[in-house]
């Protein structure tokens, strides 16, 4: 399994264009790795989690083809995580010709309010409409909280996010083999059932991937997101539990500029506390007797 973050960042991208922040500062002054687009990640070039605003631009740098996306796993339709044009661009009005369908996998909330983003945006129809779906190239999964799907030879677990008052936002667990992932972002401290979920499951993950919004010396914020102190505890918590193997890693993501540093001094700080901090274009190979190399 090999993952790749096409983006890390928060809202509105990092650093935040009009700000002039100590931190927003630096990382125009030093760019690489703390220059990061929305968040979004890739698994084996055939699974993407989130059609961000950000993947054309991101999957241009870091040398991925999209073409052969089959899945999509969307969290939720916030913004920065969903630009619906991507749907839309797969339509034969575009002069576009794909490679297959795309399967897009969420929560009938977010499913529904993708349906009503495709509908101000064109006159195509309703999403769930079979002519409209084979029009777009496209199939829906609904996924229920704690339910595991298969998709291909995939198993994925819908988990529901700490983040936005219930309206089906989804974490997700996504495993392969022996391989398995955790990509926790747009949320808050996980929910006491979900804790309970994972230790009945019994799932031991090659990667823990938590949402980072905040950093140093902030606070948690209820149904919004993570800080970092909260971080450190749910990468032990993890540990602790034997829901993440030996040798297995917590990354972070999401970053904004609150309470941040500079990438490599976040990393540092990230590293003696039990987890370590993501960047664009970070690849991810899981290799067999677990070991994993970074590119």
């Amino acid at each position: 399994m090999q993952l790749t973050f096409l983006g890390t960042a928060a809202t509105p991208s990092m650093p935040i264009p009009f700000c002039v922040c100590e931190v927003c500062s630096e990382a125009r002054r030093i760019g690489g790795r703390n220059l990061r687009r929305r968040s979004s990640v890739v698994i084996n070039n055939d699974l993407l989690v989130d059609i961000g605003p950000d993947i054309a631009t991101a999957s241009f740098e870091h040398d991925i083809c999209l073409a052969g996306i089959g899945i999509c796993l969307q969290t939720h339709t916030h913004a920065d995580h969903l630009d619906a044009e991507f749907i839309l661009s797969r339509h034969a009005d575009y002069g576009t010709k794909v490679s297959g369908d795309l399967l897009l996998g969420a929560s009938v909330e977010t499913l529904q309010s993708i349906e009503r983003l495709v509908h101000q945006r064109s006159d195509y129809g309703s999403i769930f409409d079979p002519d409209t779906q084979a029009a777009l190239h496209i199939s829906l999964t609904p996924i229920a909280p704690f339910e595991t799907t298969s998709v291909g030879d995939y198993r994925i677990t819908g988990y529901p996010a700490n983040h936005g008052n219930d309206q089906g936002f989804l974490l997700y667990s996504i495993a392969q083999g022996d391989y398995a992932v955790f990509y926790g972002t747009d949320t808050s401290v996980l929910l006491g059932e979900v804790w309970d979920h994972l230790q009945q499951e019994r799932i031991m993950y090659d990667v823990v991937i938590l949402d980072h919004t905040y950093g140093l010396r902030h606070e948690s914020r209820p149904a919004d997101h993570l800080a970092s102190k909260d971080v450190i505890a749910h990468a032990n918590r993890f540990r602790e539990n034997g829901l993440l193997k030996d040798s297995g890693v917590v990354y972070a993501t999401h970053l904004s500029h609150e309470g941040s540093l500079e990438h490599d001094e976040l990393d540092e700080y990230a590293r003696e506390h039990g987890y370590r901090v993501a960047y664009d274009g970070l690849r991810l190979l899981l290799r067999m007797a677990f070991k994993m190399r970074r590119t």
